[in-house]
């Protein structure tokens, strides 16, 4: 469906040549709803003829022709303009030949308008017959004004609020609505018909985009907050309407808000006789007396049997289908999908209208009945989300693909529909409304749609809907682990411009570097343990928190490059395996590889850092080879895996494999608070006698190799509180390293090892294989160790630096090619509780480290005697008095327990 541009412009007001002016204008409409209307609007220029059963005020200019059962003689004048407003009746179009041969004689303007409720596929090729040269069909969607005088959702809605001051959605407010005002109907219409050429497709005045029931509600009530709107287990009188699909909108953009604003939503001084529940909308139907006809023989023919075979037939059929679309969603067959959700919606609707006419069921199993209404109902509502829902995919994927005319409108509604697609389930779920496997399938999902939630309000403004973004592309090695993710070998610059995303030029880092015209000095473990004077892009993300590590990494580019970016975006070597895992194999023609998630990363390092040198390219031309084939794949595929694909998407955030910040500190600050870019930024409530506790591993491989890749690191934390809250830690971690001599990328594992935890806390001693060694403040002023003759302090040199709310404590060691070294530290933190507290809770935040594997990590909690366990996290286990916690430390985790005094 195409939308003319220039349309909207096209709306001359009515100016008009002499010769024109001498001739009348008839109107024929029974009803007389449209035509009285376009004859108030007509008559102070022109002499009007209306045909029509509409009692109209009298006027000079204008002249009533009564319209009863037929429609009567009709003045054989010449007439400038032909309105026909058809309300289905059959004698109507048995005219259409007569008006169209008598425009065609008088040079008229003929105009062939009627509402959604009477267009259909055979209205509407009857109107495209070849010899109607003349006619203009327009069809206009459902009117509201101050008057109400239209039945409709719309004015039904308003009805409400006025009489009540709150609106009832029916069921969850999916139903389709195409509202439009009444004066936008009006002059839209006079615009065509004195448009200076005629538009040959048919002309539809309702707004581009679809809105639902539940959307209108709430624009209601934004208008007036007053206003409540709850939802109702009515059935939606909302209709499928015919639309053809090769007409043109008069509307690009049609401002509803705006448009509701100029209805008077005051309450009524009276207070309605009647309650809100007793009140229905009761539409007309075009055929109303045939199918009350065709209903009568069905009940003649079959009173009992049949229409519990039928209802019990179109249960079977509309679960099935529902079955099967979700399995098409998830093998990612959109299209198949969407046909089958219809055929259950479809399905399931039958199966309600025909609860009424079970009356042996209502007789002899009531109860049963009814339930079995209920799931009728509850089986069409999640058949019409999940159609929605996909609508919105689909709607997604052409933006992507640029085939949105506009993406900007095609994106708002697809975001309005996911929001309403979440409110729908979970209120269905908190009804226990939902069948086992479907609500199996959500809760698998949970991950996902908790981040849609905290998120959807952002895509907006990450997608360039808002104005085109950059972002700054950083590919981090987290075989070479960095306290970012991992050392930046390459980035890229990727444009992104209403929702379409552009080109990802990828560079290498070294090439951005080479162009950095002023000496920055690197932090203090980067100089001293990695050797370097000068501080590039390469080396930005040394620090604990991503935020302020892409806050430098942008700085850099700007400095070495002059590009400015909106964002950064980074990913490691496990985000692209996982990736690959989902689209599938990726062939790269011009290296005659075929890339898989098992020899992903060896041909990785294979064709991009072996023999690397800075300056060459063949470590950003490989990279740029996989990268453009695998968006290419995804773009081009047609049966992606889109549940995989999101839900490798969320994972990857939440284990920090792919990072994102921005620059607009709205759109940062959600991502912050909800813990989605690996800031240190503590969002605990601290509350009194509460003892907070942090604990976490950041890891800086500063021996220019790819060890990380043998590496296996292990994890575990011992915790004593005393009677005063006062915490005795010892933290441990086990380095395994199996490279061997031989081992590509491979060799000593050189590391600078922070460790995180509580701002307050005091060393009290470092092992190392369980031996408790020498420490010595770590000189950390450059001018002392860069200096000639510097001599170390003797043993183990330990940093300690106050981070946000918390502290680090690091050092440096090596862990030999195929050696196993522990590292322990235990350290104090001061207690806090009252003095007599009778109670306390222990909430200790667990930080993983961006680009680190799912490390197993164990911790034990012991409490003081004279105190019992009152609550706990499930994950923590209770056993003889003391707390123990063990899994993966695959996310940034909180873990809290509550005692009181026995």
């Amino acid at each position: 469906m195409l939308y003319d541009k220039d349309m909207e412009q096209k709306r001359p007001v009515l100016i008009t040549s002499e010769e024109i002016t001498k001739l009348p204008i008839l109107i024929v409409d029974k009803k007389g709803f449209i035509g009285s209307a376009l004859a108030k609007i007509l008559r102070d220029q022109f002499l009007v003829v209306i045909v029509t059963a509409h009692e109209l005020e009298k006027n000079e200019n204008v002249v009533h022709i009564p319209y009863r059962r037929k429609i009567p003689t009709i003045p054989d004048n010449a007439y400038s303009h032909i309105f026909v407003i058809y309300n289905g009746e059959s004698e109507v179009l048995e005219m259409i030949s007569a008006f169209e041969e008598k425009a065609e004689a008088v040079k008229a303007r003929l105009l062939f308008i009627t509402s959604l409720l009477y267009s259909s596929k055979t209205l509407l090729t009857t109107l495209h017959r070849q010899e109607y040269r003349l006619l203009q069909s327009v069809i206009y969607g459902e009117t509201f004004d101050n008057a109400i005088v239209d039945a409709n959702e719309v004015n039904y809605f308003i009805h409400q609020a006025r009489s009540y001051g709150r609106i009832e959605v029916p069921k969850e407010g999916l139903g389709i609505l195409y509202p439009i005002f009444l004066d936008d109907v009006l002059t839209s219409i006079v615009s065509l018909a004195f448009a200076i050429e005629k538009p040959k497709e048919v002309i539809y005045l309702f707004p581009h985009h679809v809105l639902n029931e539940i959307t209108i509600a709430r624009i209601i009530q934004k208008i007036d907050p007053l206003i409540k709107v709850d939802f109702t287990k009515k059935k939606s009188p909302v209709r499928q309407y015919y639309i053809p699909p090769d007409g043109l909108y008069f509307f690009r953009d049609y401002n509803l808000e705006d448009r509701l604003r100029k209805i008077d939503l005051a309450r009524t001084a009276h207070k309605p006789q009647l309650s809100q529940k007793k009140i229905h909308l009761k539409l007309s139907e075009p055929q109303s007396g045939q199918n009350r006809m065709r209903f009568l023989v069905v009940i003649l023919i079959a009173v009992f049997i049949a229409p519990i075979i039928l209802a019990l037939f179109c249960a079977l059929i509309g679960g099935g289908f529902l079955a099967f679309s979700v399995k098409q969603v998830e093998g990612g067959h959109l299209t198949a999908a969407q046909s089958s959700a219809v055929v259950a919606q479809s399905s399931f609707a039958t199966a309600q209208t025909l609860v009424p006419s079970l009356l042996l069921g209502q007789w002899i199993l009531p109860i049963q009945t009814n339930q079995f209404d209920e799931i009728m109902q509850n089986g069409e509502t999640i058949a019409m989300t999940e159609v929605s829902f996909v609508q919105a995919i689909q709607m997604m994927k052409n933006i992507y693909a640029g085939k949105s005319t506009d993406p900007k409108g095609d994106f708002l509604q697809s975001i309005s529909t996911m929001k309403n697609t979440l409110v729908t389930l979970q209120k269905l779920e908190a009804e226990n409304n939902l069948p086992s496997a479907i609500l199996e399938k959500i809760h698998n999902m949970d991950d996902t749609i908790n981040l849609v939630e905290e998120t959807i309000d952002t895509w907006p403004d990450i997608l360039g809907f808002d104005g085109s973004r950059t972002y700054l592309v950083l590919f981090q090695n987290n075989m070479e682990l960095r306290p970012g993710g991992g050392f930046i070998g390459s980035y890229g610059i990727l444009p992104i411009n209403n929702g379409k995303i552009g080109k990802l030029q990828v560079n290498d880092v070294y090439s951005a570097d080479g162009q950095l015209t002023q000496a920055v000095q690197p932090p203090y473990g980067l100089q001293r343990y990695l050797g370097v004077s000068h501080w590039f892009l390469r080396d930005s993300n040394f620090d604990p928190d991503f935020t302020r590590d892409a806050a430098q990494a942008a700085q850099f580019l700007q400095l070495e490059t002059h590009q400015k970016v909106n964002g950064v975006i980074a990913i490691d070597t496990t985000f692209l395996k996982n990736l690959i895992s989902v689209v599938g194999p990726v062939t790269l023609p011009d290296y005659n590889v075929t890339v898989t998630p098992d020899n992903f990363y060896l041909l990785t390092e294979t064709n991009a850092e072996k023999n690397f040198f800075p300056g060459s390219t063949q470590k950003k031309d490989f990279l740029t080879s996989l990268t453009n084939a695998l968006m290419e794949k995804f773009a081009a595929e047609k049966q992606i895996p889109y549940e995989k694909f999101a839900q490798m998407i969320v994972s990857s955030i939440q284990q920090k494999d792919l990072l994102m910040t921005f620059s607009n500190p709205g759109v940062q600050n959600v991502y912050t608070v909800n813990d989605l870019s690996s800031s240190l930024w503590d969002g605990r409530t601290y509350e009194q006698n509460t003892l907070y506790d942090f604990f976490g591993v950041i890891d800086a491989n500063v021996g220019t190799n790819k060890a990380n890749y043998y590496v296996k690191r292990s994890i575990s934390q011992s915790t004593s509180i005393d009677d005063a809250g006062g915490q005795q830690t010892t933290a441990t971690v086990t380095y395994d390293n199996t490279s061997t001599k031989t081992s590509p990328f491979g060799g000593d594992y050189r590391d600078y090892v922070r460790f995180l935890v509580p701002a307050n806390a005091v060393l009290d001693s470092v092992s190392i294989n369980n031996k408790q060694v020498q420490t010595s403040p770590a000189v950390t002023d450059p001018a002392i160790f860069t200096a000639s003759g510097f001599t170390p302090p003797p043993g183990l040199e330990v940093d300690q630096e106050q981070e946000q709310q918390e502290s680090t404590i690091g050092f440096f060691f090596i862990v030999p090619a195929g050696a196993t070294e522990t590292v322990s530290i235990a350290y104090t933190t001061p207690g806090t509780l009252d003095a007599g507290a009778v109670a306390f809770t222990y909430s200790l935040r667990l930080f993983k480290e961006p680009g680190t594997g799912n490390d197993p990590y164990q911790l034990y909690l012991s409490y003081p005697d004279d105190f019992t366990l009152l609550t706990s996290d499930k994950a923590l286990n209770n056993v003889g008095g003391k707390l123990i916690y063990s899994a993966p430390f695959t996310t940034d985790k909180i873990l809290s327990a509550s005692f009181t005094k026995k």
